[in-house]
């Protein structure tokens, strides 16, 4: 059985529908369209043509996992400001002295492997796979590490 016309079929007959579905959950017309296409991809690299029902589940989770990854983000920059916001806010001295006590808790309170972890998300911009890769971890303890990391941080300085 050739898998790739079947992907074809399946992709001609739920494009439309798995459009909607994750343009719906995101509210972002590219993003969604790099879902869709990203499970198909994935269906392709894999030589498997699944159901009607995988397809739909496959974008919710896709959606899903994007939008928890943008709210653990956007939690942590707040938290947390990383690049050039660093060197602005470093040069006042209310927000040196905050900075400079969370840069320290991150040393001292955090675990060495959940320290790694928010300094490869934070400070290298690596996505939770690159780092799971490069720690030799799951995804799933690369969040756990960073939600771990991010509600002492916030524990710590908003209470």
């Amino acid at each position: 059985m050739n898998v790739i016309p079947d992907i074809k079929q399946l992709y001609e007959q739920h494009r439309e529908a798995l459009l909607r579905l994750a343009l719906r959950l995101l509210g972002d017309e590219e993003e969604s369209r790099d879902v869709v296409s990203d499970v198909f991809a994935r269906l392709a690299e894999e030589q498997r043509a699944e159901s009607h029902a995988y397809l739909f589940t496959a974008v919710r989770n896709r959606c899903l996992n994007l939008l928890r990854h943008k709210r653990l983000s956007e939690r942590v920059h707040r938290l947390l400001p990383i690049g050039e916001d660093v060197s602005e806010e470093l040069q006042t001295a209310e927000p040196k002295d905050e900075m400079e006590a969370m840069l320290q808790f991150i040393e001292t309170e955090l675990t060495p492997q959940t320290r790694e972890v928010v300094r490869l998300r934070f400070r290298e911009q690596k996505r939770y796979h690159e780092i799971a890769e490069q720690l030799g971890i799951s995804e799933a303890a690369v969040y756990k590490h960073l939600a771990q990391g991010i509600r002492k941080l916030k524990a710590r300085f908003n209470p």
